[in-house]
């Protein structure tokens, strides 16, 4: 056997025996892994009861997972993940309904696709969640970290999201979402279940909004229409309907706004004509000669009245196609005036540089003609300043004095006489 060969069966039996001894470690690790209680292989166990959370110990919990939890599309109902640490798991398209994940590290967690109607996620962390295509209904947030969620195909009907934290990036989607349910899905809304306080609620169409229950309280009411609105079972202040209306209510006009807008019908005519109107039955001839106070305008009145009950007349509830249409225009027409705006803003500045550039360029041949002019005068006064001078000089026998000699002549003349 050459040297070459003896070399490349020591090498052989040298990686089998570092396979058999891995393979030991591993074989060892599993063990004491599994007499632990499993904890690596736990989120794989999640059964139909909930166990008691209490029952663990807290260095039983997984606070440190060893990878990233993979759970897109298992059925994981009624599971208990309180206060466990998920985060960056892959929840997508799994069904997490009536699921305990309170108190959990959900930070980065992919719920897109996910249902998550009843589950509890009150007090946990969902910082950077995604929850895009998540049906929520049910669902309990109460005092959940919120931030850097994007409020996109969301289902959020009856979803409890009280003392919730969130980032203004979250909010402003949040905002959104909210006012396409009032305006078109106003049944999918309950403002009782919401934090009021961090919305614009000028903003949002509360007209179709069933406004019974609602708490108003630290709201800021500042351009909101309340006529039409029924306020009379909702928790508002007289402050609150004058930062409405900008000013102080009447008696009269409070009255108004608080009294309940769905009053009972008065009674009118005798007559029943809905099942005429329903059926199209015939139910014979109606002799109104012996009615008293009967018009013809009367009669018009209440037939359009129950036409319009009936829904004759009025616009077809829109489809959602139409919905989605409306919704795209809106966006559209939302970012042509922010282009406008924005042309604006780069139009006035542009124009302010140019009035800049336009004083200073004056400023220049201001600067350049005083120069000129300050020269020219100096000329006119030196000549000037001379002929003064001139003008004092005095001739004596042909030869010219100005004052100041003349006078110094004089002294000497008088100190010399005496």
């Amino acid at each position: 056997m050459s040297s070459d060969e003896e070399t490349d069966k020591k090498d052989l039996e040298a990686l089998k025996q570092k396979i058999q001894s891995s393979k030991i470690a591993y074989e060892r690790s599993a063990s004491d892994t599994s007499s632990d209680g499993g904890t690596v292989f736990e989120w794989s166990a999640v059964s139909a009861t909930k166990p008691n959370p209490g029952a663990r110990k807290a260095e039983e919990r997984l606070y440190q997972p060893l990878s990233k939890i993979e759970f897109s599309g298992k059925k994981l109902e009624d599971g208990n993940f309180a206060g466990e640490n998920l985060e960056n798991a892959n929840f997508s398209c799994a069904d997490l309904s009536g699921t305990d994940l309170s108190g959990a590290n959900l930070r980065g967690v992919d719920f897109s696709g996910s249902n998550l109607s009843g589950a509890n996620l009150s007090g946990a962390d969902l910082t950077g969640a995604v929850l895009s295509g998540a049906v929520l209904k049910n669902t309990n947030f109460t005092g959940a970290n919120l931030s850097g969620i994007k409020f996109e195909d969301i289902d959020i009907e009856d979803a409890i999201l009280l003392d919730i934290k969130i980032d203004d990036w979250a909010l402003e989607d949040f905002q959104t979402l909210i006012e396409f349910l009032a305006k078109y899905y106003p049944h999918k809304l309950k403002l009782t279940l919401l934090n009021l306080t961090l919305l614009d609620l000028s903003r949002i169409d509360l007209s179709k909004v069933d406004l019974r229950g609602v708490d108003f309280t630290g709201c800021n009411l500042t351009g909101v229409d309340l006529w039409g609105l029924d306020l009379s079972q909702c928790i508002i202040t007289p402050e609150q309907i004058a930062q409405a209306l900008g000013r102080v209510p009447t008696p009269a006009e409070m009255k108004m706004l608080l009294a309940p807008k769905n009053k009972a019908k008065r009674k009118g005519w005798n007559i029943d004509f809905e099942d005429f109107f329903n059926n199209r039955k015939e139910f014979g001839v109606i002799d109104t000669t012996k009615m008293k106070g009967t018009k013809i305008s009367d009669m018009m009145k209440m037939g359009q009245k129950l036409m319009q009950k009936m829904g004759y007349g009025q616009a077809p509830e829109p489809t959602d196609a139409e919905i989605v249409a409306e919704i795209q225009k809106e966006k559209a027409d939302k970012e042509k005036s922010h282009n406008a705006e924005l042309r604006g803003v780069i139009e006035a500045r542009k124009r302010e540089a140019l009035e800049q550039m336009k004083q200073e360029k004056e400023k220049k041949k201001e600067n350049a003609v005083r120069v000129p002019e300050e020269k020219t005068i100096e000329k006119e006064i030196r000549p000037q300043e001379k002929e003064v001078k001139e003008k004092k000089k005095v001739r004596i026998k042909g030869q010219e004095f100005d004052a100041a000699t003349l006078g110094r002549i004089k002294s000497s003349m008088g100190n010399t006489r005496s």
